[in-house]
Formats: C-alpha cells, structure tokens, sequence
C-alpha cells in the first residue's frame, strides 16, 4: 500500500514539474510581426516605425518588425501574400477580401509642386513639360494618372518620369524636370526641405467634389497657408487640394486578439505616440458610414464596440414598458385566478349548504313521497356538480369532498326511507288476507 502512495506522489510531481516546464516555454515564446510602410523617408514609414516601438513596449510577447516597401501596391501584395501582417495604405489602393481595415492614419494630400520657371498654373498644363512621379505600381503613380485621365492629360502629352523621392528632388532643384508629383500629408518635411530655398511653388487640384464622383474616397481638403514656409508664406493662402486617407490594414485572417492588443496601442498610448511622432496625432477610429469601403477587421470591430450599449441598455426604456405590461397582466390574471377560485369556493358552499338541508328535512320527514324527493334532489345535484367538474368549475378535490358529504346525505335519507317503509310493511303482514 505504501508503495502505492509512493508512486502516485510521484506521478504527481512530475506532472506538475512537466505542465511548469510547458507553461514557461510557451510564456518565452515570441509572436513576430511585420508592418509593410511604404518608402523609408514617407511619414508612413516613421509612423509605423512609432507604432511598433509602443505596441513592443506594452506587448513583450509580440515583436513587431517595420518593413521598408515601395508603396501602397506592394504593401497590398505582401499583404494578400501572407509576408506582412500590417499595411499602410492608401485608401484608393484596391485590394481584395484578405485584406481588412483597422485604423485611419493620416490624411493624404495631393500636392503639384513647379518650378517657377515653368508655366505652369494648373494640373492641365502639365501637358508638355517633364515630370517627375512615383515609381509604377505605387500608390502615387496611381494617384497621377487618375488625376491625369480627369484633366484630360494623356501619357503620350507629356514627358512622366518614374523615380524616387531623393532622385526627383535632386531633378526638380537642378531644373532636370518641371514639376514633381506627391501624395503626402501637408507639411511634409521633404517637401519642405525641397521647396524652401528655391524658386518653386504649388498648383492647386481643383473639382475635388467631382473626383470623389470616381473615386469615394477622395475627398476635397486644403494645404494650409505657410505649411512649408512662414515668410513669405508657402502656399501664400489656403491652397484647395484633394485628400484621402493613409490607413492602416491587416491580414483578415490574423487573430483577433493581435489586432485587438494593436488597437490598444493606437488608442490607449495615444500620448506616447504622439511624443514619437506628431502624426499620431490624427489617428482615428474607422466609421462603418465612411468613405472607406474595405471592412473592418473583426478584431478591429470588436474594440470600436467594447463600449456600446448592449441589447439590455439600447431597449432599456422598450424593456421598462414591457415589464410593465408584463406585470399589470400578471397582476389581472392573479386577480381573475383569485375571483374565479371565489366563484368556485362559493359554488361548492353552495352544494354543501343543499346537502345540509336536504338531510335536515329528511331527518324530519315521515313520508316516503317526501323522501324519495330528496334522492331525487341528490341525484340531480350530483349530476350537476359532475358537470361542474368537467367543465373545471370544481376541482378534483373539492369534488372528492362533496361525494363524501353526498354519500352521508345519502345514507340519511335512505335510512329515514326504510324507517318510514318498515311499519306499512308490518301491517301487510297482519292484515286478514295473510294469514297462513
């Protein structure tokens, strides 16, 4: 017996040791994830790098990793191929249903910067002169050529020259080309340092209003006077611009509780962000009533609703009014329950107050005439009270009750009819006639 015992301890120890062991493994275990931000010196890439920095401080189990990528097009593809977990994007970028929305970021702004020895004053001129835009299969290059198919500017009318930031800066400063095209926030800081101390200034895109027309996510906005220079101001008044959002998406097939631990970070660590990056700023939740037609995550979901009001607090004052229909019914059925078992108290009375009477009298009576009224009267009771008992006025108790009043009732007056019967009997017997 006592090796017994000294087994199952045993046994015990080493499966308490084992699921130690197995609990610390799986605790040091780190989750990796991988954020695709578009070019290294975009507002994207410095925003997704702050994100990460908090999301890793507050998360020790996750690490995630900041990707530098050529755009909004290749974040899409790395998206949909299951390399990345997060994106930045542009919220015209088309993308497919393994793609889902978390957070907008920022807003984009188109922004046509030309020389000054150029004429050019709006997007239509660009016809004929040489310009720099982003390298095809981003956002951008997508961005210029819708723009350019609006204003009627074909791609043979003039001279569109794909290449990096750093390369069209380096262009536009020695006069290599006329114009640059960019889709950055206002106040860009490479722009800035592009448009500071040269002869440059902006060409507003106008009929935003009849762009969103084509594309809903398009909406009209502005470049604020001196965004890029106090004195003199650059652009010198509000400069009239079409916007659209910088948004952050995820794998649709990523875990709920990842992306909900992301949006914790988004919108709990606000304060921290912002000292990383002032972007952080205008981060904003994502409105089912938006222009922003990719859905939401359902992890993303499920953060933006921790809040509502659920079923029981919408209906509140619906449920507050049923209860008390509710109650007034359960109050009026008690008391029609409570009338109708008086009735029915009152109706058995009834019968038994008959049953005394019926045996008072035939206590008292001394014809048989009489008497045999009396069983009549029973009976006639009993089949009444039969129905009353099939049709639920009595129940099966109080019946029960009655047959025993009844029975004795009978008894009486059948007693009192054999005491009334016997003496004319005896007088039969006596008579003349009968005499053996």
């Amino acid at each position: 017996m006592e090796g017994r015992i000294r087994y199952i301890v045993v046994g015990i120890v080493w499966v308490a040791t084992l699921t130690a062991v197995l609990a610390w493994f799986l605790a040091g275990q780190q989750l990796r994830l991988a954020i695709a931000a578009g070019p290294g010196n975009s507002e994207s890439f410095r925003l997704a790098t702050a994100i990460a920095a908090v999301f890793n401080r507050s998360n020790p189990n996750i690490i995630v990793d900041v990707f530098e990528t050529g755009g909004s097009r290749e974040n899409v593809r790395l998206l949909e191929s299951g390399h990345v977990d997060f994106a930045t994007i542009q919220a015209d970028t088309p993308v497919n249903e393994n793609v889902s929305a978390v957070a907008s970021l920022y807003h984009d702004a188109y922004q046509l910067i030309v020389n000054d020895s150029a004429a050019i004053r709006d997007f239509s001129d660009l016809a004929g002169h040489r310009v720099a835009i982003a390298p095809a299969g981003s956002g951008q290059n997508q961005s210029f050529w819708f723009l350019a198919g609006h204003y009627g500017v074909t791609e043979a009318s003039l001279v569109a020259l794909p290449m990096a930031e750093e390369a069209a800066d380096f262009a536009m400063t020695m006069g290599q080309v006329d114009a640059v095209f960019r889709v950055r926030a206002p106040g860009n800081p490479f722009i800035r340092d592009l448009v500071e101390d040269h002869d440059m200034h902006f060409v507003p895109i106008r009929q935003a209003e009849a762009l969103s027309l084509r594309q809903p996510t398009i909406v009209p906005g502005i470049i604020p006077v001196g965004s890029y220079r106090g004195s003199p101001p650059l652009p010198d008044s509000d400069l009239p611009t079409a916007v659209l959002e910088r948004i952050l998406v995820a794998r649709t097939g990523l875990d709920d509780q990842t992306v909900y631990s992301m949006m914790r970070t988004l919108f709990e660590h606000h304060s921290e962000l912002v000292a990383q990056d002032n972007l952080a700023g205008f981060i904003r939740a994502i409105k089912d009533d938006g222009q922003i037609s990719i859905p939401l995550h359902p992890g993303a979901r499920r953060y933006y609703e921790r809040e509502k009001p659920g079923f029981w607090q919408q209906n509140t004052r619906l449920m507050a009014s049923l209860l008390y229909v509710v109650a007034i019914l359960t109050s009026a059925g008690f008391a029609m329950r409570s009338r109708f078992m008086r009735r029915r108290k009152v109706r058995v009375s009834d019968y038994n107050m008959q049953l005394m009477a019926i045996a008072e009298e035939a206590r008292d009576c001394v014809s048989s005439e009489a008497l045999y009224k009396l069983r009549d009267r029973l009976v006639q009771m009993l089949q009444h009270i039969v129905r009353d008992l099939d049709k639920d006025r009595v129940s099966q108790e109080e019946f029960e009750h009655f047959s025993f009043t009844w029975q004795a009732v009978d008894t009486v007056v059948r007693d009192r009819l054999s005491m009334t019967l016997a003496p004319a009997t005896a007088d039969a017997s006596r008579a003349p006639g009968n005499s053996s």
